[in-house]
């Protein structure tokens, strides 16, 4: 068996080894942190870049590109699925409102 004094050696390398460790996991998850707010902003700027593009696209200003204007259709379409899922999800909230306060005592 070691003597105090090793084993105390032994203990504060294993220590300065986790915090080494530690301390690369820390700098290692403050990139990863940096890297998705990097690709946050990036997928917001090529948000408003296609919301640039859409409304030149209605105004008439590429008009004969087939691919933009495919593109725009698709778009079209969300925006009509998304207003019909709004006013159904309205419609829901309504008559669940409502048929609890029927209910009410």
């Amino acid at each position: 068996m070691g003597t105090k004094k090793q084993l105390t050696d032994s203990l504060k390398e294993r220590w300065a080894d986790v915090a080494g460790r530690g301390k690369v996991i820390g700098q290692a998850l403050k990139v990863r942190a940096d890297m998705a707010a990097t690709r946050r902003r990036l997928r917001a700027t090529y948000a408003e870049l296609g919301e640039e593009v859409y409304e030149r696209l209605k105004n008439g200003e590429f008009g004969g590109d087939a691919a933009l204007a495919t593109q725009q259709q698709r778009i079209d379409r969300f925006k009509a699925d998304v207003r019909e899922k709004e006013e159904e999800l309205r419609k829901i909230m309504r008559m669940g409102f409502s048929s609890q306060e029927s209910q009410a005592p």
